[in-house]
């Protein structure tokens, strides 16, 4: 079987076509693990400070016998953050997005602190 010119090309056209699209297309990339976070235990004894990176979690508990807070100190009530309540074995998370220095409260009373130290 003869083939005319045109069809020469077309089939030349689509074979180039072919190896151009198998060549561009994309491999399934896997997702980018999100940053892991920290645990922070609260205890009658301490706030502990703690160092993260921008998009991290930190995950409070309350490892005492008593009521806990986790409240960002300069929120006052309209803040950042602030856990309500924590009773004994309670859990409290925030993921910081912004970097800076978070000081915070960990006692009912505010007499308690910790800071978080956020990285970009």
């Amino acid at each position: 079987m003869l083939l005319h010119r045109g069809q020469s090309v077309f089939i030349a056209l689509a074979m180039v076509l072919a190896g151009f699209l198998t060549a561009c297309q994309s491999t399934p990339t896997s997702p980018v693990p999100s940053a892991p976070g920290i645990g922070v235990g609260i205890t009658d004894e301490t706030c502990p400070n703690a160092v993260v990176q921008v998009g991290q979690q930190v995950t409070w508990t309350n490892q005492d016998t008593r009521e806990h807070i986790v409240r960002d100190r300069l929120a006052q009530g309209n803040g950042r953050f602030d856990s309500g309540t924590l009773q004994p074995g309670d859990s409290f998370a925030f993921t910081f997005l912004q970097s800076g220095s978070y000081t915070y409260e960990c006692s009912v009373d505010g007499a308690m602190t910790g800071t978080v130290t956020v990285q970009p």
